[in-house]
């Protein structure tokens, strides 16, 4: 009897370590950060048309994908926007913003190495820096797309949840920071590009154009755009 009895109570234990381990497991599962539709942003109402110097031209149209690529990227993105802006002085600048809700494996961000390589540019000067707006400090990552005669130099960032990530260690290194934490974050992938064979003021001119944008922004869209680590309030 004491050895049917010792059985069960082994059985008993036994049952109740693997129910322990599936229950964690389910509650270790990452959930979204951002669930619904009305969560996520409106970029045409966060992103002025006009501000400053800087107008909307309607007659340039930024890097357009082919629909091979467009299919793709339509099961990674909620929201897309692009824009591209002409000051007073004529320069202009091409905007692209890509939002996504769910930043797991599967769907985090496209980089724009990949999306220009795959429109047959090819891809050089890849280079990490940084952009200070007073206390606001921006990770950046650029690079030079070139195709035929056309030369395009790039700047973009990837803000992932609260922090700002570029390239695929940045961007893993985060997602799996959530991901210990329980949570899925949302991502915008944030990127200006300039035609010019002059890269050195090109850049300049990308550089000014985001000062003046975000300089407009109410405190809500600059979160959004950049996270709360730029903006140096991550809490």
């Amino acid at each position: 009897m004491s050895a049917k009895i010792n059985v069960l109570r082994r059985s008993l234990i036994l049952g109740g370590l693997m129910g322990g381990t599936s229950v964690g497991a389910m509650l270790a599962t990452p959930k979204p950060l951002v669930t619904t539709e009305s969560q996520m942003p409106d970029l045409e109402k966060l992103l002025p048309e006009r501000f400053g110097r800087w107008g909307t031209d309607r007659n340039i149209v930024p890097l357009a994908v082919s629909p091979e690529v467009a299919q793709t990227l339509s099961t990674i993105y909620d929201r897309t926007l692009s824009r591209t802006y002409v000051n007073n002085e004529g320069q202009r600048v091409m905007l692209s913003i890509a939002y996504g809700a769910n930043q797991s494996r599967a769907l985090q961000l496209h980089k724009p190495e990949v999306c220009y390589a795959a429109q047959g540019f090819r891809i050089s000067n890849v280079t990490k820096g940084q952009w200070q707006f007073g206390g606001m400090v921006i990770p950046t990552m650029q690079l030079v797309g070139s195709q035929g005669a056309r030369v395009e130099p790039v700047t973009y960032w990837m803000r992932i949840g609260d922090e700002i990530a570029r390239g695929w260690f940045e961007q893993n290194s985060v997602r799996i920071k959530y991901g210990t934490k329980g949570q899925i974050p949302d991502g915008v992938l944030f990127r200006v590009s300039v035609i010019s064979s002059n890269t050195v003021a090109a850049y300049e001119t990308q550089r000014q154009f985001v000062q003046e944008l975000l300089a407009v922004m109410t405190p809500a869209a600059r979160t959004m755009f950049v996270g709360a680590t730029a903006l140096g309030h991550a809490g």
